[in-house]
């Protein structure tokens, strides 16, 4: 046999094909470019060795290599539509959006019918927020190459942008249907069915998925959301563990205790240090556990949490049925890192409570609602205000419509406070606003500014006859306070509000009021209004 530096170029460029397709990219690569080095730029293999190195770079996630050869393969060759194409994904990778998709729609003028151009310029317009353009360039990916697993994958992502979940769903389904072990495919199928209030499915597509690859954190904390918002609490607890690896966003919060993490054990009298993470209503909600946790655990807590709720706490520590007072701090200046925190034996976010103490449906809601409290004064004080402002009517009540505009879905759970304006409308109640922040609303009483903390707003849904908010803070506070609460809900709604009911098994004051399609605000607050007249009838003196 020929040694390998007197072998033909088809020869040489035939054993870095071989070991490409075989992944030895190390040999794949040392062979390509010893194929240019020893070859003439007008010989074909040159300039195929050329496309295909740099492809191999782009692989191993060196664009700005990879874009280097196909700028010198593209001057041999300026109308190859593989290198114009290719050399599109190099610009992409390397955030230069504009000029990627000039390449791709140079390569389709090259080739027209190169499916895998249409695909990509799809991406590259689908980054720059031309959904539509995508779209076009997506559904004539897929005509031209109807067996492309990934170019279905990729019109699901568009038809996803546009909230267009039937077609995203059906685009995914036909991506898994081409390949099965395609990853991303059932990671997005899972979502969009989730988002399209199909739970069990969403829950078969993250199974299909993770019997592929049995680790994928994404998967399992996807898979959480999922069984929690059945009702299976037990196995979405255990999944709702992998947050950390599997949410980038909550990743970030991350703590790195020195103590080892509460694993439901008797820690002997020694100390436990509790400690709030995610957004005000997870925190809110999970305070009910605070004393089964101290009971289980025979420990002495610390509970790191938001100053802002510290006030609170402290004034709710009878319904909170918590034998000794917990040490409360503010979250650690250096959050998420962990200095100036007391040692501790042991420590938990708060989110993992209910999987350590085994909270069911069954055991919800975890103690006696109220488990809340305002200060007394506090109390006295927005009484008065409340009072006046009631005015003579029949019933005061607080409204909340937009939730953190930084929240993940707020765009789903917020309206507008024109969504509202069938409700200031009625005469017979004394409307107040509980947002904290926006300008004032016609016809509502504006009590924002001065709801300086969470004892203060505690306070004041404490004197109002019934509260009316969106999914945020408000709704786990005022539940937690076992006041009335209407909570506005979209199509689809987080797991803790669970399907196709509508009451709240974690706050029995709470009544839910679902978007019966998505988007359809108008509907919620016709039924709202509606169910205003029995509840003045029945508050009736």
């Amino acid at each position: 046999m020929s040694a390998p530096h007197t072998q033909a170029p088809a020869t040489l460029f035939r054993t870095a094909l071989i070991a490409h397709r075989a992944g030895d990219l190390a040999t794949a690569a040392a062979t390509y470019q010893r194929l240019i080095d020893r070859t003439h730029p007008d010989q074909p293999e040159h300039r195929d060795a050329i496309s295909n190195l740099a492809a191999l770079h782009l692989t191993r996630g060196d664009a700005a290599k990879a874009d280097q050869l196909f700028q010198v393969g593209l001057a041999l060759a300026p109308r190859d539509a593989q290198l114009l194409d290719n050399r599109g994904v190099a610009l992409r990778a390397l955030g230069h959006l504009a000029e990627a998709a000039e390449h791709h729609r140079l390569a389709i003028g090259a080739s027209p019918d190169r499916g895998s151009a249409y695909s990509n310029l799809g991406i590259c317009l689908t980054e720059q927020g031309d959904l539509q353009g995508a779209l076009r360039c997506l559904e004539r990916a897929v005509t031209l190459a109807p067996d492309s697993a990934d170019f279905w994958h990729n019109l699901g992502k568009v038809h996803e942008g546009l909230d267009d979940l039937p077609a995203a769903i059906r685009a995914y389904r036909q991506a898994v249907t081409l390949s099965p072990r395609h990853q991303a495919a059932w990671v997005n199928l899972g979502v969009v069915l989730d988002l399209a209030g199909d739970s069990a499915g969403a829950l078969a597509a993250y199974d299909s998925g993770l019997a592929l690859t049995p680790d994928d954190a994404k998967l399992h904390w996807n898979r959480s959301q999922a069984l929690l918002k059945l009702g299976r609490l037990t196995e979405g607890w255990q999944e709702y563990e992998w947050r950390w690896r599997g949410s980038s966003r909550l990743a970030t919060q991350r703590r790195a205790f020195t103590a080892p993490l509460w694993q439901g054990q008797d820690l002997g009298g020694g100390i436990l240090l509790i400690h709030s993470e995610q957004g005000w209503g997870d925190t809110l909600q999970m305070l009910r556990f605070l004393a089964p946790a101290a009971r289980q655990a025979n420990a002495r807590l610390v509970l790191e949490t938001r100053p802002e709720l510290i006030r609170l706490i402290e004034a709710s520590l009878a319904p909170l049925e918590l034998d000794r007072a917990p040490t409360l701090l503010p979250l650690a200046p250096d959050f998420p890192g962990v200095s100036g925190l007391p040692p501790a034996d042991a420590h938990l976010p708060m989110m993992s409570l209910p999987g350590c103490l085994g909270v069911t449906l069954e055991t919800l809601p975890g103690g006696p609602i109220p488990y809340l409290q305002a200060p007394e004064d506090s109390r006295r004080r927005w009484a008065g205000r409340i009072m006046e402002g009631r005015d003579g009517k029949r019933l005061a009540a607080g409204v909340v419509w937009q939730g953190s505009p930084s929240h993940w879905n707020d765009r789903r759970r917020s309206l507008p406070p024109s969504a509202l304006s069938l409700l200031p409308r009625r005469t017979d109640v004394a409307w107040h606003s509980l947002q904290k922040d926006g300008g004032p609303v016609t016809g509502l009483i504006s009590l924002g500014r001065d709801l300086t903390d969470f004892a203060e707003t505690a306070a004041a849904i404490s004197a109002l006859d019934l509260i009316i908010t969106v999914d945020t803070a408000v709704a786990h506070l005022a539940g937690a306070l076992g006041r009335p609460t209407w909570l506005l809900l979209p199509h689809v709604a987080e797991w803790r509000w669970l399907e196709n009911r509508d009451d709240s098994p974690w706050y029995p004051s709470v009544r839910l009021f679902r978007q019966p399609t998505p988007g359809d605000w108008a509907a919620v607050v016709a039924a709202v209004d509606r169910a205003l007249d029995s509840f003045e009838t029945e508050s009736a003196p």
